[in-house]
């Protein structure tokens, strides 16, 4: 992988100003690392690829589909060493499916450049866009082939996260994850690849008419099912980390959907006596705090969450 260099900041985000001061020439920040948006700095050879800080999420694609279009415009003419060779830096602080197709892509980025590509590849980028961009709210039909074997390709990332071990996860067991989600990529393009049912289980912990406290036993499949049977609005119990602080996702369906998420991260960071590093993301998905965890529990967030909207009425 002569062309490009993986650096793994786990958890790590950074404004635009640090990304051009403390990283290298030709950079290219991932899904998160950089807050404030999508931005090319052609003087430094600086990019960020993101859909979740600075931006109207539902118009904005996922880093995969962002990263294909890159690459399709011409990304490594720009991108180049000094001996003008395609060369790239890339950052990452987290191996979810968004962020590993994404890397899996610029790793391969020859099996995209021009004409070149694979139906099968980009049905998984078309995939992986409509379940990022919207947090799995996207309607599809869990009997779907397509569903099951992205279950498959992706499950190292979905153990990792239910078990809690992502949350406090080293730069080796991140890269790691990556290596094992970018081989199953890989055996998926070539037939070989498997498929695995969806673990679609939940617990309701807490319901109000505006939204649901859930506990999320299967993952990511959990949420799509929900979903698919109407779910609007949810605070979601991920996972508990090794220290004892949980793991929470709290979104709503859109943006079309009366319910405040960005407000929300600022009541359950004062909860929480947070002024860094808190609660945060998009105004239709975001979580608690990828560095801290949190401390409250599922009882308390929708006590917070309700008190806040029965006095915004």
């Amino acid at each position: 992988m002569d062309h490009l260099k993986l650096h793994v900041l786990p958890r790590v985000e950074m404004t635009r100003e640090e990304f051009l001061v403390n990283t290298l020439r030709n950079s290219i920040a991932l899904d998160g690392v950089v807050k404030g948006g999508p931005f090319f700095d052609p003087v430094t050879k600086h990019m960020n690829i993101d859909h979740h800080d600075g931006v109207v999420r539902e118009a904005t694609m996922s880093t995969c589909k962002q990263v294909f279009y890159a690459i399709k415009a011409g990304l490594f003419e720009s991108f180049r060493d000094e001996r003008g060779r395609p060369f790239a830096n890339a950052y990452l602080n987290d191996p979810d499916q968004d962020t590993s197709l994404s890397f899996f892509e610029l790793q391969n980025y020859k099996m995209l450049e021009g004409t070149n590509g694979s139906p099968a590849l980009n049905r998984l980028i078309e995939l992986t866009d409509r379940l990022d961009v919207t947090a799995g709210a996207f309607p599809m039909s869990l009997s779907d082939q397509l569903l099951r074997q992205y279950a498959w390709i992706f499950q190292n990332y979905s153990d990792l996260r239910k078990s809690g071990k992502l949350a406090v996860a080293n730069a080796g067991e991140i890269r790691a994850c990556l290596e094992a989600t970018s081989s199953r990529i890989m055996d998926y393009l070539l037939g070989r690849g498997s498929e695995l049912e969806l673990d679609t289980r939940y617990e309701i912990l807490h319901e109000d008419p505006r939204f649901k406290v859930i506990n999320e036993i299967g993952g990511n499949d959990a949420r799509y099912f929900l979903f698919s049977k109407g779910l609007n609005a949810f605070i979601s119990l991920v996972a508990t980390r090794p220290d004892g602080n949980r793991v929470y996702s709290v979104g709503r369906r859109s943006m079309l959907i009366p319910f405040p998420v960005k407000e929300l991260y600022d009541v359950f960071n004062a909860a929480e006596g947070l002024t860094k590093d808190g609660w945060g993301s998009s105004d239709i998905v975001g979580g608690s705090s990828r560095l801290h965890g949190s401390k409250l529990t599922p009882s308390e967030l929708f006590r917070l969450t309700k008190d806040y909207l029965d006095k915004s009425k």
